[in-house]
């Protein structure tokens, strides 16, 4: 009998899924494109998308090549509070463009690099 999977392990793989879903489209390919790319097909790539099933070791690493992204690009940092930015984000992906998730994720990269005053006065300008 196969193990069923934890909520814990259930939301990482939406959390990859996603993620993948995210370079993939910055990178303006389709999920055929990039099932092309690393030997699997677009319904493959679609059920890792949608956190149905995980992508193996090799894929995953055929992923980062095809994508120009790194293993840690496409998990959550461990114990970092930016990973509810990265939920908040990735579940709005319904309702914002790719183009405004891009946006809001470089805004939150300039927020992070910024301390003291200049972040105070660069989070009131945005305000």
């Amino acid at each position: 009998m196969k193990p069923s999977k934890t909520d814990e392990s259930i939301e990482l793989a939406k959390y990859v899924g996603q993620r993948i879903r995210y370079f993939r489209k910055k990178k303006g390919l389709t999920q055929r494109q990039l099932g092309e790319m690393i030997g699997r097909s677009n319904n493959t790539i679609s059920n890792y998308e949608t956190g149905i099933i995980s992508p193996e070791q090799d894929a995953l690493f055929a992923i980062t090549r095809a994508l120009d992204c790194t293993l840690d690009d496409l998990f959550p940092p461990p114990g970092d509070n930016d990973r509810m930015l990265d939920r908040a984000a990735t579940l709005s992906e319904k309702e914002l463009s790719f183009e405004e998730l891009d946006f809001l994720n470089e805004l939150i990269k300039k927020v992070k690099s910024l301390q003291g005053d200049d972040r105070k006065r660069f989070l009131s300008n945005i305000r």
